[in-house]
């Protein structure tokens, strides 16, 4: 059953989406007490029309948490191309629109500007003079919680050497790029990952910030 509220079902997936990517900008735990509810408004009514139709057997309690956890399952994890909404392992390559941020993340327009070159990045899109592409990369797994800290760092470089600077495989890195090993996982475009490069991805979340963070000083301090 659909949700019985004024809040699609669309924008309800994008709104607990951006929740669990920490982008959500407005009250986290009302939104979850009215998805909750919703969901559980839905089941009920299942129950009351199995009731009605004499087939409630079986349709216990646990029966309903288990059709509201479906439910969440189905709306948090994305359908990252590689099919049956496994764990994601690697970065996309896509540059999105601000419509299609928004529509990914649930955020705000105003919120989406505001956090430009200070919670992500833009670039200016392809054979264009001017607007905002942003490259999907850094908005999979924990990249959202650790790189505004980074853009803070680059905060003097343009839009496009940040994203030089992520995308560019280095040497100290074993041939990945800031942006692979920051995700902890390879370009989806990347055909090979050699056995250190693996190790490297593997290391502790800690440790491979580190070292994106001492190249960004390095970066900025080679530009000064």
């Amino acid at each position: 059953m659909e949700l019985a509220t004024k809040r699609s079902n669309v924008s309800a997936k994008a709104e607990l989406r951006a929740l669990v990517n920490g982008q959500y900008a407005g009250d986290a735990n009302a939104l979850i007490e009215q998805i909750a509810a919703d969901l559980l408004a839905g089941v009920s009514a299942r129950i009351e029309a199995k009731a009605g139709s004499g087939e409630v057997a079986g349709l216990t309690n646990g029966a309903a948490r288990r059709a509201i956890a479906s439910r969440l399952a189905k709306w948090l994890i994305r359908d990252n191309g590689h099919g049956g909404g496994a764990r994601q392992t690697c970065l996309p390559v896509a540059r999105w629109s601000p419509e299609e941020v928004i529509e990914h993340t649930g955020m705000s327009k105003s919120t989406l500007y505001r956090g430009d070159h200070a919670q992500f990045y833009s670039v200016v899109p392809p054979g264009k003079k001017n607007g905002r592409a942003y490259p999907a990369w850094q908005f999979v797994a924990d990249v959202p919680s650790h790189l505004p800290h980074l853009l803070e760092i680059l905060q003097s470089n343009s839009r496009m050497q940040v994203n030089t600077f992520f995308m560019s495989e280095q040497d100290s890195l074993n041939e990945l790029s800031p942006a692979e090993v920051l995700a902890g996982m390879p370009f989806e475009d990347r055909r090979t990952v050699a056995r250190e490069q693996a190790r490297m991805l593997s290391l502790p979340m800690k440790a491979r910030l580190d070292k994106i963070n001492a190249l960004a000083r390095m970066e900025v301090a080679e530009l000064e």
